[in-house]
């Protein structure tokens, strides 16, 4: 593979700014590593959820996820094949919006001694629905519904899951399809969802109504290679928020894999990109504050400013920080940092007709990851 780390994020440019939106189908959810030559290449296949919630006097934030894994070209993945199964959970109060300090949290996966062996994962494919198993966690798809549903169930480090999610607008296929992946090595969809039910976490049963859930299905071969593509100080950023409205639903998505900017705004089932790499729009996303992680020892960021701006659309969010959790995923190459940040954020979406639908200490989702250790560090630096 070449250690170009500027070819990987370029293919997102091509591939977000591409037209595609089928329904997501059955043959979608089942794994699908077969359409690449798995058996001598690496690849990573995910399946997950996301969400943030209010729930009483508690903001919630989850990240639940399971991994195939193949280790067959260089080894990225170090084992020949394997899979990961991890959980991300944060419950802070809601006094503490706007500000940070160090919240304990829900963590497990990526840990070398929490690694599954691949049989561990079973799979099940019914007339109408497609189940994902990982220890006593079950990923359901039932694509075929209206709208189109999933569920995120079971037990994982200490928590009982009973999530639905309703699928809003249409799937993003910003990976594109899965069919085109043997030829650009990466395929997949992101569903917005409403998500309700609950989080059982020790004697505490939180309930989430209407809440601000994602959910995706995405497989990427030999191009993903964690650490050769995000060389420091190079950092990937991930956001997304949702509103219901009462003239269509909106969604913001911003994605900077490492050196490119996309960003997508969703307004029921129209969708509006920002890819100034591609000629669409302008997009500016800075940090504005550092907060000292004692847990971590990170320099960590904890309030940006999100402006992106097209003919069609004008977003402006100030994004402020009040609870994060944090995990390493040790690969052949070194270890990368996987951070998740439980926000709020103030500012608004205009379009050309007038319509501004406003955002007032609106909860988010905003996520960062980067290299924090390169194997092979050398007097004449990383070798790659």
């Amino acid at each position: 593979m070449s250690t170009d780390h500027d070819s990987y994020d370029r293919q997102y440019v091509a591939t977000h700014a591409e037209a595609h939106t089928p329904a997501v189908t059955l043959d979608d959810e089942m794994p699908r590593y077969g359409l690449l030559a798995h058996d001598k290449t690496d690849l990573w296949e995910e399946t997950a959820f996301g969400l943030v919630a209010e729930c009483g006097d508690h903001d919630l934030l989850m990240w639940s996820a399971g991994y195939l894994l193949k280790g067959n070209g260089r080894g990225v993945w170090i084992d020949k094949q394997a899979a990961e199964h991890d959980i991300m959970f944060i419950a802070v109060p809601k006094s503490q919006r706007g500000t940070m300090s160090d919240n304990h949290f829900v963590r497990s996966g990526w840990h070398r001694t929490e690694r599954l062996a691949w049989d561990d994962v079973k799979f099940e494919r019914g007339s109408d629905r497609v189940l994902w198993q990982f220890e006593q966690q079950q990923f359901i798809s039932r694509p075929q519904t209206q709208p189109p549903s999933w569920h995120a169930g079971g037990s994982i480090a200490g928590l009982e899951l009973d999530l639905a999610y309703s699928q809003m607008g249409k799937p993003l296929w910003n990976w594109g399809s899965f069919e085109s992946a043997a030829q650009t090595q990466r395929g997949g969809y992101d569903v917005f969802a409403r998500v309700n039910g609950s989080i059982k976490a020790g004697d505490r049963t939180f309930v989430i109504e209407n809440g601000q859930g994602v959910r995706e299905h995405i497989l990427v071969g030999q191009a993903a290679d964690p650490i050769r593509n995000l060389p420091a100080p190079r950092v990937m950023w991930w956001l997304y928020a949702t509103k219901a409205d009462k003239d269509g639903d909106i969604g913001i998505n911003f994605f900077r894999p490492g050196i490119v900017d996309i960003g997508t705004v969703y307004v029921g089932n129209r969708e509006i990109k920002f890819n100034p790499a591609a000629g669409k729009g302008s997009i500016s996303y800075h940090n504005l504050a550092y907060w000292e992680d004692p847990r971590s020892g990170y320099h960590l960021p904890v309030r940006w400013r999100l402006s992106m701006s097209s003919d069609e659309c004008l977003v402006d969010l100030d994004i402020r920080c009040h609870g994060r959790a944090y995990e390493y995923w040790n690969c052949d190459a070194g270890v990368r940092m996987y951070c998740y940040q439980i926000c709020v954020c103030d500012g608004f979406v205009q379009f050309p007709d007038g319509r501004k639908v406003e955002f007032d200490e609106h909860l988010m989702l905003n996520s960062f990851n980067r290299t924090i250790l390169v194997k092979k560090e050398r007097m004449d630096g990383p070798v790659y």
